[in-house]
C-alpha cells in the first residue's frame, strides 16, 4: 500500500487495492484460428456461462458462473484462458505471418499462444523457460490449440545464446517481477518479501538487456511486467534505452489504452478493466 500510494496517491491507490479485493471474472481469449468471438461467446452461454465481452478488446471475453477451462470451448482450443493485459503485450509485438519470434519467459505461454496465432500458424515462435515441467505446459497447450508453428527450449533469459544473436524479428521479455498487478487473482503476493522486491530491477535488467542481443536490426523488442511499481517498469526501460541507443522506445495505439507515444503503458485494474501489467515497445534501428 505505501509503495502504491507514494506512486499513484491515495484515491487512486484505494481504487486499485478495491479492484484487487474484488472478484474477478475468468477472462479468456478467442483462438480465432478456430471461432469467431461471437461463436465462442455463444457456445460459452449455450454452457451456462455468463459471458461480456471486454470493452476494448473483442477478443477477450469475461465470463462468470462457472468454470470456463472445463468445458469443450477450452479443451478443444477454441478458447484459452487469458487476461487482456497479457493478450495486449502480444498484440504490441505485433508478429506477422513468417517471422521468427522468441518468447524468452514464455511460462505458461499465454503470449506465445496469442502470437503464434495472429502469425496464423506460420513462422516460428520459440518459447523459452528455466523450467522443464512449465515447458510441457506450453508444448500441451499449443497441441491443443493447434499451433505447430511453436517450441520449447529450456533456456535462462539472463543467460546469452550466442547462435541466437540477431537472430529474431520480434522478442518478448516478460519479466520475472513483485506480481504486484496480479493482486487480485494471486493474494498471497500480498506477504511477498519487500527485500526480495527491491532486488528485481537488477534482474529485470539484465534480462533485457541479453535478450535485447537477440533482436535482428529493424526487429521489435517487447518489454512487459505483471507489476504496477515505475522502477520495475518505466525505469529499467529508461535505463536500457539510455545505455542501448540503438534502440528507441516505438509509439503504438489499441483501444484498451489509446495512443502511446513514448511506447509505454501501466495497465491499471479499475482504469482498463485488466490485470495490471506493464507493455514498453522498442524498435532496433
Amino acid at each position: 500500500m505505501r509503495l502504491l500510494s507514494e506512486q499513484y496517491g491515495q484515491k487512486l491507490t484505494q481504487k486499485i487495492c478495491q479492484a484487487d479485493n474484488a472478484d474477478a471474472p475468468i477472462s479468456v481469449r478467442v483462438n480465432t484460428m478456430k471461432c469467431t468471438p461471437a461463436e465462442a461467446q455463444a457456445e460459452l452461454e449455450a454452457a451456462g456461462l455468463t459471458v461480456q465481452p471486454h470493452e476494448a478488446f473483442p477478443e477477450i471475453l469475461l465470463c462468470s458462473g462457472g468454470d470456463a477451462a472445463a468445458l469443450p470451448a477450452f479443451i478443444e482450443g477454441r478458447v484459452t484462458v487469458q487476461d487482456a493485459a497479457s493478450a495486449l503485450a502480444a498484440a504490441v509485438a505485433d508478429p506477422k505471418p513468417g517471422s521468427t519470434v522468441l518468447d524468452c519467459c514464455a511460462a505458461p505461454g499465454g503470449k506465445s499462444f496469442a502470437m503464434a496465432e495472429k502469425m496464423q500458424g506460420k513462422g516460428s515462435v520459440t518459447s523459452c523457460d528455466i523450467y522443464e515441467h512449465k515447458l510441457k505446459r506450453i508444448r500441451d497447450g499449443a497441441a491443443r490449440l493447434g499451433l505447430p508453428n511453436i517450441r520449447t527450449e529450456l533456456q535462462d533469459a539472463s543467460v546469452c545464446r550466442e547462435e541466437w544473436k540477431d537472430s529474431a524479428d520480434v522478442v518478448l521479455c516478460d519479466v520475472p517481477c513483485s506480481g504486484l498487478g496480479i493482486i487480485r487473482k494471486k493474494p498471497e503476493i500480498r506477504f511477498k518479501n519487500p527485500d526480495e522486491i527491491q532486488t528485481l530491477p537488477e534482474i529485470q535488467a539484465r534480462i533485457l538487456a541479453n535478450c535485447a542481443q537477440y533482436v535482428k536490426k529493424g526487429g521489435t523488442l517487447v518489454y512487459s511486467t505483471c507489476t504496477i511499481l515505475q522502477r520495475e517498469n518505466e525505469d529499467v526501460v529508461r535505463a536500457f534505452l539510455t545505455e542501448n541507443p540503438e534502440f528507441e522506445a516505438v509509439s503504438w495505439t489499441h483501444p484498451v489504452c489509446g495512443e502511446r507515444a513514448d511506447g509505454m503503458v501501466t495497465l491499471l485494474p479499475p482504469v482498463h478493466n485488466t490485470d495490471g501489467f506493464f507493455i514498453a515497445k522498442m524498435y532496433r534501428k
